[in-house]
């Protein structure tokens, strides 16, 4: 696991959800998803090793937006006063996510971070507003 390799086991907790459901009753300081965010139209056309993982991984909804809206719309509720929301994103909806989060008066600070390839790939926004 990374984080016994790094030596921040005792400093983390990790906890597995289901958008939201039977979450402890904690404030956290950082938020991380990577939730499916393809659109369901695109997932035939996908490259044959992508097609061979879960659906229910990729699929993101018509317009690949199922997912961020459920956490946008919850994430802040779990997040300290200056606690981080991080998801990672498809390269082509940065836009979109920044939009979805523009709207929730909760976050502040709001920006994207490339990739190695220099696609827009995380959403890094804040719990302050």
């Amino acid at each position: 696991m990374n984080a016994e390799r790094n030596m921040v086991k005792d400093k983390i907790v990790f906890v597995e959800s289901n958008m939201f459901n039977d979450m402890p009753n904690i404030k956290y300081d950082i938020i991380v998803s990577n939730p499916p965010y393809i659109k369901t139209s695109v997932l035939k056309t996908l490259e044959e090793d992508v097609k061979k993982e879960p659906v229910i991984a990729l699929d993101g909804g018509y317009d690949g937006l199922k997912f961020y809206r459920e956490i946008i719309d919850n994430a802040y509720r779990f997040l300290k006063f200056g606690g981080y929301l991080c998801l990672e994103i498809g390269y082509d909806q940065k836009e979109e996510v920044m939009n979805l989060i523009s709207k929730k008066e909760q976050y502040i600070n709001t920006y994207c971070l490339k990739d190695l390839c220099d696609n827009d790939r995380v959403i890094v926004t804040k719990v302050g507003g």
